[in-house]
């Protein structure tokens, strides 16, 4: 075994580790949880929104020539799709479920992306597979609340939300680590792209229509400033996993991969 390939395990071992962690903390403090959800919801909402506008979505336009037009079909989607459940479940209940499953859905695909994240980086040079896992896995702790507490207003116990969570949110990254550890340098960029692209626009839908929606609910001083909050957090796991600022030829920012493009000439439209 590589030591490549090991450092990709431990990077996404150390991530379903955090969400576990996130987990244990939230059941320690489940009563309060419950009761400032609208709260949490509205800093969710400031974090989700903020890392698919500084992250994901520039990292889609450098590696896709189409990623504005697929954020804007992962928007409709996500837009489409939380209509048709309310249309068609005939229960309360169950139409909450299905929608609090959908943006889980988004987040667990985003999730696997981190651990393909971590083999492609690892390949390449350990220091950058370091430096780069560490914003991505500050991030598994709020992520992994944000699931929670969406499946957990959706209605699901709490030990239904507990698991779902974690397979979303930390076994994702796991597993896609140990599978795309063997053949990290042979991924293509532009279906990165793709990915990172339509899964910022479900993500902004999540963020806009659902989570952003709880700030009335917790009332506009709080909730505002949770948002806020929220984004300010987000930023400043984004800069946690930069290596620093530089442009192509087309001055775009610098990817996340910052030598990715390099062993793939085509990446770089």
């Amino acid at each position: 075994m590589s030591a490549a390939y090991l450092l990709t395990l431990s990077l996404g071992l150390t991530a379903a580790l955090v969400c576990a962690l996130a987990l244990v903390l939230v059941h320690r403090a489940s009563g309060f949880t419950r009761a400032n959800a609208p709260l949490f919801a509205a800093f969710s909402g400031g974090v989700v929104v903020t890392l698919a506008l500084v992250r994901l979505i520039p990292e889609a336009l450098v590696l896709h020539p189409y990623a504005g037009w697929l954020v804007l079909a992962g928007f409709g989607f996500g837009l489409v799709l939380h209509v048709l459940v309310g249309a068609t479940m005939q229960t309360q209940t169950s139409a909450g479920r299905m929608r609090a499953l959908a943006p889980v859905l988004a987040i667990a695909v985003h999730s696997t992306l981190d651990g393909t994240v971590y083999a492609v980086t690892s390949a390449m040079d350990p220091y950058t597979a370091i430096s780069t896992a560490t914003g991505l896995i500050l991030h598994e702790m709020p992520e992994t609340l944000i699931c929670f507490l969406l499946l957990q207003r959706g209605g699901f116990s709490d030990r239904a939300a507990t698991v779902i969570a974690f397979l979303a949110a930390g076994a994702t990254t796991l597993l896609s680590a140990v599978i795309s550890g063997p053949f990290a340098l042979s991924v293509d960029p532009a279906l990165l792209g793709m990915l990172f692209a339509v899964v910022a626009g479900l993500l902004l839908q999540v963020g806009a229509s659902h989570l952003l929606g709880e700030t009335a609910q917790a009332g506009w001083l709080k909730g505002l400033s949770a948002v806020f909050a929220g984004a300010a957090v987000a930023a400043v796991m984004t800069l946690g996993h930069s290596d620093g600022h530089s442009h192509d030829s087309h001055g775009h920012a610098a990817s996340i991969l910052p030598d990715f493009r390099h062993s793939h000439p085509e990446g770089d439209r």
